[in-house]
């Protein structure tokens, strides 16, 4: 399991916000959080995925089409392996990336 943090500067939530529309609400295969915020001079997204083949599917799917169609600039992407993902409801990944529900059921 990875973590990327995409850092966007020169761009604009307006742009972020036609990119989230195009793609729609369903969670892509593979991804298990998404967060995005402004910055000081543009946005950051983080998300964490099952792996880097996950986020490639995903950008050939139509991310970066829309991406480009926004014209959102280059991110400077971040990378690491999760040690453990937690506080996600009904969520719990520690070492080595085991996935595991919390809550009942899990």
């Amino acid at each position: 399991m990875i973590c990327r943090i995409y850092d966007v500067p020169g761009a604009t939530l307006d742009q972020y916000d036609a990119v989230d529309r195009q793609l729609g609400p369903e969670t892509p295969d593979g991804a298990h959080l998404h967060i995005a915020g402004k910055t000081e001079d543009g946005f950051r997204v983080i998300e964490v995925w099952d792996s880097p083949e996950h986020i490639e599917r995903f950008m050939d799917s139509g991310l970066a089409q829309a991406m480009q169609e926004a014209q959102i600039p280059d991110a400077t992407i971040t990378e690491f392996e999760v040690h453990k993902l937690d506080w996600v409801p009904g969520l719990t990944v520690e070492l080595g990336g085991e996935l595991r529900m919390s809550g009942a059921g899990g």
